[in-house]
């Protein structure tokens, strides 16, 4: 272990206060860099034209890039306008299985993700069928809807596996790209 004693009087300001024994820091511990990048997302293709999802929910997509715009979180547990669809929030366990740093997908993006059903139980709980965001942003590619045990999978191989990478905001959730704070992140929001 490499370390670094460092005097505290080099930490001194105001009204800081500290012991007066030696910090040691481990400079093996710290990275030398970020996690990986996420794989490229493809900005020169129009997005515009909606694949499959509810048109609600399509729109929704869209209006949570804005800052003010989206719905509020209690809206997500609704029943959509549009097709009456009602967002389920259980995450399976073999989504988390064998997978201390599991990412959550977050109840707005799964909502998000929704298709039309007719059939109220077609999907399973709610009737739910979803698609995927990632696969129709970053590859514009329109895969067939999912039953949320499915999805989950498919958003496991996602996030475990393909290297795609949440943005994560103060609380460790998945956060809305109206509020990131970068212009052009990379990274999946919600």
């Amino acid at each position: 272990m490499t370390t670094l004693s460092i005097p505290p009087k080099a930490f001194l300001s105001g009204a800081m206060n500290m012991s007066t024994k030696m910090m040691e820091v481990d400079l093996t511990s710290i990275p030398t860099t970020t996690e990986d990048p996420p794989p490229p997302y493809k900005t020169e293709t129009p997005l515009n034209d909606n694949p499959g999802f509810c048109e609600f929910a399509f729109h929704e997509r869209q209006a949570n890039s804005v800052p003010g715009g989206g719905m509020i979180a209690r809206q997500y547990f609704s029943p959509c306008k549009s097709c009456s669809y009602l967002c389920g929030d259980e995450i399976p366990t073999s989504y988390r299985k064998n997978w201390p740093e599991w990412v959550d997908p977050s109840v707005n993006f799964r909502w998000e993700s929704h298709v039309a059903s007719k059939e109220p139980m077609l999907g399973g709980l709610h009737g739910e069928l979803l698609g995927c965001w990632i696969c129709w942003e970053y590859d514009q590619n329109w895969v067939k809807p999912m039953v949320p045990e499915d999805w989950y999978a498919h958003m496991r191989q996602h996030f475990k596996v393909d290297g795609y990478r949440v943005c994560k905001g103060k609380t460790g959730a998945m956060q809305r790209r109206r509020n990131c704070g970068l212009r052009h992140c990379p990274k999946i929001h919600s």
